[in-house]
């Protein structure tokens, strides 16, 4: 049996963040003192109204922006070394493969570029077509590809060094609903058999309690964090979780959090 995410150690420490867009008048501030850890193994999600500061919360977990106060680390590393010491892979909205490539050349590009020779990774990349189920596809090109398919392509390709840690930015928004649940389960299988750490960002309830282990709900302009929710789930299959009443009981605590925080703004403009 699998230890309790409580009792792991810490991935991803969030200590009063707060991060700034533009100057004077100008000023944005998408994120206000914002602290949370992450636990190995969790999978949490980012969950929150546009504009609320989520992707800018992940991009900065992964290095590509720097805050204007507050401390990020990784495994007690700043995201940088993190970054350059490969310990995360990324998957955005759009899956971005480079067309010219096959699917099984985009997933061993990572590998590539870190110098590793075609004889060393020919069984991790047929261990990640398999894992994502696209083994039969692996010499098409993405073009060839439906927009679910392209997306597990990247979902590979983020899981080609076999990082421990895995962020993900609205990966299965621009999906119709039927792939999207589809792409859902498979993610499930995947953290189940890989135990990765799961960062999501998303804005639907029912995708972060249907994923999450606990939900990180943030509250818009400026991004806060209003509350954190433990997810609890009925055992049995992930296929049936969204039958359940536990699921449609968790569903509706999370969207209770958000008719407080339109109260509260209208109670502010009042």
């Amino acid at each position: 049996m699998d230890a309790p995410k409580e009792n792991q150690p810490v991935e991803i420490r969030i200590d009063d963040i707060s991060m700034y867009f533009g100057s004077g008048d100008r000023k944005v501030v998408a994120l206000q003192n914002v602290s949370f850890d992450v636990r190995q193994g969790e999978f949490v999600s980012l969950l929150g109204p546009s504009g609320c500061g989520k992707s800018t919360l992940l991009r900065l977990m992964a290095d590509l922006l720097e805050p204007a106060s507050g401390q990020i680390t990784i495994g007690s590393q700043h995201p940088r070394e993190a970054r350059l010491r490969r310990k995360f892979g990324i998957v955005f909205q759009n899956a971005t493969l480079f067309e010219w490539r096959t699917v099984k050349d985009n997933i061993e590009l990572p590998l590539e570029i870190m110098g590793f020779k075609k004889s060393e990774y020919s069984e991790i990349t047929t261990h990640l077509l398999e894992l994502v189920g696209l083994s039969k596809f692996q010499n098409h090109y993405p073009w060839q590809l439906s927009g679910g398919m392209q997306q597990r392509v990247a979902i590979a390709r983020a899981l080609s060094l076999d990082p421990p840690l895995l962020l993900m930015d609205e990966p299965f928004s621009a999906l119709d609903e039927f792939t999207k649940e589809r792409l859902q389960l498979d993610l499930l299988d995947i953290k189940k058999q890989t135990n990765k750490t799961v960062v999501f960002v998303t804005h639907s309830i029912p995708e972060a309690v249907y994923l999450s282990d606990r939900i990180v709900i943030l509250s818009a302009h400026p991004g806060r964090i209003h509350s954190i929710i433990k997810v609890e789930r009925e055992e049995g299959s992930f296929a049936h979780t969204r039958r359940t009443d536990k699921f449609h009981a968790m569903t509706d605590l999370v969207r209770s959090c958000f008719h407080e925080e339109s109260d509260s703004l209208d109670e502010q403009i009042v």
